[in-house]
């Protein structure tokens, strides 16, 4: 199998490319013209430069090519940027594919897509997505990715390709290791809201394997799927391996979620009542979603593709903060050639 990698020189998209060419498989990795690559990815591994903002080259990118995994994302820049990267530019690839015999896509979709308002028990595949007004009351970031998923499946539906959207959790790993959800630095302290709630983490190495298997697995095709590595740890918990294994020495102060909440609606209703665009960790009902506690489940993506995790929780902590060992602590655990 000969595989297209987008974004192929991102957080994600280096493991994945890793993944692919661990299972035996040709990869064509493309990446912006300007990139710059970091050692590691064997010879085998062709460099393709492109830049998604033109049709230029996008269809000399496809020659070959059995299956399109589509990693790119944007979470810098203004709104339009965000918008014009992971939506124009995906639609330019896409129709520079379907002028290609490719007919097989994984598009790297995200959480944020899901209407967390409608979350009845575990936040399974079954949560329903964001639509219409409440869309447009998220960031860019959320705006993009959604729009980019109702792309990528109208042109899979026009043209009867094979899509498979993965959705993965919060990616960490060597080099990603800090997330929004650890709370409020201060100085040497963490104001830690809802200490107790736990992270949809997906180790990226984890996360890498499953994009690599989905690419090549049948029973992958005309699936959406959930990735995280499980129920995940208590942020508590994350952030005090974190501090461990980066050699901060910080006081975290555990601060009670309905205190913060109650403090933005005061706000809210005072400061910014006129301000009428605020992001969204100012917003008390947009606040809420994105800090309530869920159940994080994964249980499709085991049923799907029987998959477990490459690495546990302390294997991940210590490849993640350990010493890089031989090579790269990034290389794929060994795994069995793909047939």
């Amino acid at each position: 199998m000969k595989a297209l990698v987008t974004g192929a020189s991102g957080f994600l998209g280096r493991h994945v490319v890793a993944a692919l060419v661990a299972r035996g498989h040709e990869v064509r990795a493309m990446v912006r013209p300007a990139a710059r690559l970091e050692e590691g990815w064997p010879a085998s591994v062709e460099v393709f430069r492109a830049d998604l903002r033109s049709s230029r080259d996008l269809e000399a990118a496809f020659e070959g090519v059995d299956v399109l995994l589509h990693l790119v994302v944007t979470h810098t820049g203004g709104e339009d940027v965000q918008f014009a990267s992971a939506v124009v530019g995906t639609e330019r690839l896409l129709e520079a594919m379907a002028r290609s015999r490719c007919r097989r896509v994984v598009l790297a979709g995200t959480f944020a897509v899901y209407d967390r308002t409608r979350v009845r028990g575990a936040f399974d595949e079954s949560t329903p997505v964001l639509a219409g007004k409440t869309l447009y009351e998220y960031d860019g970031y959320t705006i993009a990715k959604s729009w980019q998923e109702r792309v990528t499946r109208r042109f899979a539906q026009e043209h009867g390709w094979e899509l498979t959207v993965l959705r993965p959790g919060n990616l960490w790993g060597r080099g990603n290791e800090s997330m929004s959800a650890l709370g409020v630095k201060a100085g040497k302290v963490y104001f830690v809201i809802g200490p107790l709630m736990r992270l949809p983490l997906s180790y990226v190495e984890n996360c890498a394997d499953v994009f690599a298997r989905a690419a090549e697995d049948p029973r992958a095709i005309g699936q959406t799927l959930n990735v995280v590595d499980g129920p995940g740890p208590r942020i508590w918990h994350y952030l005090g391996e974190y501090l461990r294994g980066t050699g901060q020495r910080a006081l975290r102060v555990p601060v009670p979620y309905w205190l913060v909440y109650g403090l933005l609606r005061l706000a809210r209703a005072t400061l910014f009542r006129r301000s009428r665009k605020l992001p969204s960790i100012l917003v008390p009902r947009l606040f809420e979603l994105r800090i309530r506690g869920f159940r994080w489940e994964n249980r499709r993506l085991r049923d799907v593709l029987g998959w477990r995790p490459l690495f546990d929780w302390r294997e991940s902590l210590e490849r993640t903060y350990g010493p890089r060992a031989g090579a790269d602590a990034s290389s794929p655990r060994p795994t069995a050639t793909a047939g």
